[in-house]
């Protein structure tokens, strides 16, 4: 994360790790002065993109690889990013959304909305995500 302050937390990609993310994110929201209710997106989006790290994150040869979770200050901003070693295929369909009925492809739309900035980035390295909550004068 170029240009600021930022801890990084590396999980394996097991479920009972986002509750350690949950309280990663939130904590060093929290440092960074953010408060509650943007500390409360910020982990959501944070446990959303790593729960899609959990589901397409794996390695090209079908092994499971740690997941990186990074977050801190980016100049005068609260920036997280997430990332795996998959590579993102974007989903053929619907592109205003998901249907209604589908139980999954939403997570994205999530991010995008409960953030002030979102990027995601995938190259033969991986895919990574980063998202900035809150104001940037909350830091």
């Amino acid at each position: 994360m170029p240009g600021g302050a930022h801890d990084t937390l590396e999980i394996s990609p097991d479920p009972a790790e986002l509750a350690r993310t949950r309280r990663f994110v939130s904590e060093r929201a929290a440092d960074c002065g953010l408060d509650d209710e943007a500390r409360f997106r910020a982990a959501l989006v944070a446990t959303e993109a790593v729960t899609n790290a959990m589901r397409h994150g794996r390695a090209a040869d079908g092994r499971e690889t740690p997941i990186e979770i990074r977050c801190g200050r980016d100049g005068d901003s609260f920036v997280i990013e997430v990332g795996d070693r998959g590579t993102f295929k974007q989903r053929l369909g619907d592109p205003a959304g998901s249907p209604e009925e589908a139980t999954s492809g939403r997570g994205l739309g999530l991010i995008e909305r409960l953030t002030s900035s979102f990027d995601l980035e995938t190259s033969s390295e991986g895919t990574r995500v980063r998202m900035l909550v809150g104001l940037e004068e909350a830091c």
